[in-house]
């Protein structure tokens, strides 16, 4: 079952210090690990919608179109919906999909093709194959607010357990998505009552805590046990802390990254 994810970042922390603070209060580490991850996409929301428009009028058969629809629905903003309901009649593209006596040549619009092309901007969605010591999972993430901005209470994610690395990207490859991006990173986890915190090292980046939790108040705690104000948390997108410092993580040039030799020893001093 998916569930929102609530997590913030301390950023550029020192490693040794965060490591002692847990040590003192008898917290160890859970597992320490180099995760190996892969990054999916789906093609854009415009040329699904196409595809499942062709399906449902050649084939009658809604439930691709009807599940992208879904998906992508809480971008729309209001000027969006009078458009729509300018086109259809209604301003909800499900209740006119549903019904089988309209004219579902309507959906072919020029204006609503722009309008289903504009949605890329604000959607997000994506898909991580990743590796943590013997155990691999795909996870499903999507941005479900209406700007389309990472917050805490913003990000809807399904994980699933599978056999291996291979078995994930033919799984993924056989559903349409495409690979974007590789990444190896350094993760050391622990668990404090409800919540996890883990210290998190990326190539090219000075290592951040996360902290997860069920809610924003258990976050909070952790927060401040670790020494920080509640004020050091921000919400943000790791692909967002690599812009931070000038790199675009979506370039061709960062497709496949992974820890230099200096990275390399400092990853395993943190490990020890």
């Amino acid at each position: 079952m998916s569930k929102i994810e609530r997590e913030i970042k301390l950023l550029n922390v020192n490693v040794n210090k965060i490591k002692a603070t847990l040590e003192e209060k008898g917290i160890k580490p859970k597992g320490k690990f180099i995760q190996d991850i892969y990054t999916f996409d789906l093609p854009p929301i415009d040329e699904l919608y196409i595809k499942y428009l062709n399906i449902l009028v050649k084939e009658n058969d809604k439930r691709g179109l009807s599940k992208l629809i879904f998906e992508i629905r809480p971008c729309f903003d209001k000027e969006d919906l009078r458009l729509i309901k300018k086109i259809l009649g209604t301003n909800d593209l499900l209740e006119f999909i549903n019904n089988a006596n309209n004219d579902y040549n309507k959906l072919f619009s020029d204006e609503l093709l722009k309008l289903l092309k504009k949605t890329n901007e604000n959607f997000s969605k994506w898909v991580r194959l990743r590796q943590t010591g013997d155990e691999t999972s795909i996870t499903i993430k999507k941005i479900v607010n209406s700007k389309c901005e990472y917050d805490l209470d913003a990000v809807n994610e399904l994980e699933i357990k599978i056999s291996s690395i291979e078995e994930g990207k033919q799984l993924l490859e056989d559903l349409g998505y495409f690979f974007e991006r590789h990444q190896i990173k350094m993760r050391i986890a622990y668990d404090y009552k409800n919540t996890e915190i883990v210290i998190d090292k990326w190539p090219k980046l000075p290592p951040y805590v996360e902290v997860e939790g069920p809610t924003r108040e258990e976050i909070d705690e952790a927060v401040l046990m670790l020494g920080y104000k509640v004020e050091d948390a921000i919400v943000i997108n790791t692909d967002d802390v690599y812009s931070k410092i000038g790199i675009d993580i979506y370039s061709k040039e960062y497709s496949d990254l992974s820890f230099d030799a200096k990275e390399q020893a400092e990853v395993n001093l943190y490990m020890k």
